[in-house]
């Protein structure tokens, strides 16, 4: 089942589809949503970017904060943040490293998986070799961390899965007709798939707040009939030049500009979603114990 997290509502939609196996789903609290993928329907969406802020945000609010690459092919979380890996999650597909040997150190003390670049192997997981590699790095999040997943763009097998084992789906657009069609797309292919709650839409390099709220009218127009939802906006990203230079610094935007106009919009996304992490005695929590719960998601 899918639940509608908009605000103030607490709306089931049954799915139908191929359902995921109960022990792939990476949480990391009894029931609290503190793992985190972002998806997109194309490349060059900004996802990665987005990923390696949020996390540097996060941590700088307390968090402990571990970033996966799950770009397994195109893997490139780890430059965005300056770092420079010498083994990745190829080396520990392959039994040569443990993930916990390949673990870099990022900026305000962010923990990152990285993925390898240019490796068809990882970029053609299947799901026997996707479930491996989940399970590895399960083991390594301890509790209390929040785990952000950087996926990989498009609807490749792999990547719906790693989204799939999320506890929260940020589906990232931008207002470009094809990357609205793209994203669509996405939403109508996670919505095959059983997921603890309805993906919501983050909208990247948005002009105005009303441009990003006319983007989700639109996704709304072309894909809400067949979803039997509608997606929420749950962030916004305002377009900043900002952003460019810190992909050629290789530094995070929140930390050379906190007041640029994306920051504040990373910054802003972030507090919402720890905001909205329910704390234990939340009905939510007592709803996700429930064996009945565990056993109509499995059904």
């Amino acid at each position: 089942m899918i639940r509608n997290a908009s605000s103030g509502q607490s709306t089931v939609h049954r799915v139908t589809g191929p359902g995921a196996d109960p022990d792939l789903r990476l949480q990391v609290r009894d029931g609290q949503p503190l793992s985190i993928a972002i998806v997109s329907g194309k490349g060059g969406a900004g996802k990665s970017s987005l990923v390696a802020n949020l996390g540097v945000a996060m941590a700088e609010m307390g968090q402990r904060v571990l970033l996966l690459d799950g770009d397994w092919g195109l893997g490139n979380v780890d430059l965005l943040l300056g770092l420079n890996a010498h083994h990745t999650l190829h080396d520990v597909l392959r039994g040569q490293r443990r993930p916990a040997e390949i673990v870099l150190r990022g900026p305000a003390g962010v923990r990152v998986l990285p993925g390898a670049s240019g490796s068809e192997e990882l970029a053609n997981l299947d799901d026997f070799r996707c479930e491996t590699l989940l399970r590895s790095v399960h083991a390594l999040v301890e509790r209390g961390d929040l785990l952000l997943i950087d996926t990989g763009p498009g609807l490749l097998r792999a990547s719906l899965r790693l989204a799939q084992a999320a506890d929260e789906i940020l589906v990232l657009t931008t207002p470009e007709p094809t990357a609205c069609a793209d994203t669509c797309a996405v939403l109508r292919a996670l919505a095959g798939r059983r997921l603890a709650r309805a993906p919501r839409l983050v909208v990247n390099r948005a002009r105005t707040a009303a441009e990003a709220r006319a983007i989700t009218r639109r996704v709304h127009r072309w894909s809400g009939p067949k979803l039997g939802y509608a997606p929420e906006l749950v962030g916004v990203i305002p377009n900043d030049e900002t952003v460019t230079r810190s992909i050629w610094e290789q530094r995070p935007f929140v930390l050379i500009d906190p007041e640029a106009p994306a920051s504040r919009g990373v910054r802003a996304l972030a507090q919402r979603l720890l905001s909205e992490a329910p704390s234990p005695e939340a009905p939510e929590l007592r709803a996700a114990r429930d064996p009945r719960d565990v056993a109509a998601r499995a059904a």
